[in-house]
């Protein structure tokens, strides 16, 4: 029973009120038959303290083992887990009703010695687990409620902070990223921007044509992807390929059409009709 924790068991016992007080297994089915969480339920408080104190936890279920009778917890806080984790903490008291079958509350014990004997020591642990034993006295080292709310408020700053330094890094790392990759975009727009006048100034793709192949290069280069198209030439990327093919494309004659005159060629002489009307 895992989630189970021993809070009382079977035998007499001497109250805070200095009162013997015994229990049989009669006495713990009682208990745990009688516990409605949804009607009255029992919270987990520090030591035995008034009913307008604030609780810490809350009881969901009572159920008898043999002579002991164990309980479980919920909505118990990170910071309570703390300080019983941390041993200051190791005995819990239940407090019942004139009935001996009401619980009250369970109340977490500093380092008054337990009246009932042989019980383990309280540890929180997976499922809210803690272990339970009755006090024959107050307890004189418990802090106040002020001093517990002041541990609730700065473990809440602390958690608090803790997530603004985390985003703020988070935040930091995207820039950085974005900033990176805006660099490396525009490196990449330099380069295919050069290799494109190049094959235009070769006479390989026209003038006009210069956007769109520049937008299928950088298409190509954002994918990263790597072939080989024939065996024993190695990998390269799809914007390599693609530049390697457009360098084997014909001259376009373009430059041809728009070469100076007086290149040695002798000119045609005009029909003679012609020449008659100039």
């Amino acid at each position: 029973m895992p989630n189970w924790i021993e809070v009382l068991k079977t035998g007499t016992f001497t109250a805070k009120s200095g009162k013997p007080v015994s229990f049989t297994e009669a006495d713990l089915d009682a208990i745990a038959a009688g516990y409605d969480a949804a009607k009255a339920p029992a919270p987990l408080v520090f030591g035995h303290p008034e009913d307008s104190d604030p609780a810490f936890g809350w009881a969901e279920e009572f159920k008898r083992k043999g002579d002991i009778l164990r309980a479980r917890f919920k909505d118990v806080p990170e910071v309570v887990k703390t300080l019983v984790n941390n041993g200051h903490y190791k005995k819990v008291s239940i407090s019942l009703a004139a009935d001996k079958k009401t619980v009250r509350h369970v109340g977490l014990l500093g380092a008054v010695p337990p009246a009932v004997p042989g019980l383990a020591d309280v540890k929180f642990s997976e499922g809210e687990s803690l272990t339970i034993e009755m006090s024959s006295k107050e307890e004189t080292n418990m802090p106040t409620v002020e001093e517990l709310k002041k541990k609730l408020e700065e473990e809440e700053k602390a958690r608090k902070d803790a997530e603004d330094r985390a985003n703020a890094a988070e935040d930091g790392k995207k820039a950085a990223e974005t900033e990176l990759s805006a660099i490396k975009d525009e490196a990449s727009k330099t380069a295919v921007e050069t290799k494109i006048e190049e094959l235009i100034s070769k006479g390989r793709i026209l003038p006009a044509n210069k956007d769109a192949v520049e937008a299928v290069a950088l298409a190509l280069g954002k994918t990263g992807d790597e072939i080989e198209l024939s065996k024993g030439t190695g990998k390269k990327s799809l914007q390599d390929h693609f530049f390697d093919f457009l360098g084997t494309l014909p001259e376009n004659g373009l430059l041809n059409e728009f070469s100076n005159p007086g290149d040695g060629k002798r000119e045609e002489a005009l029909p003679d009709d012609l020449m008659s009307k100039v």
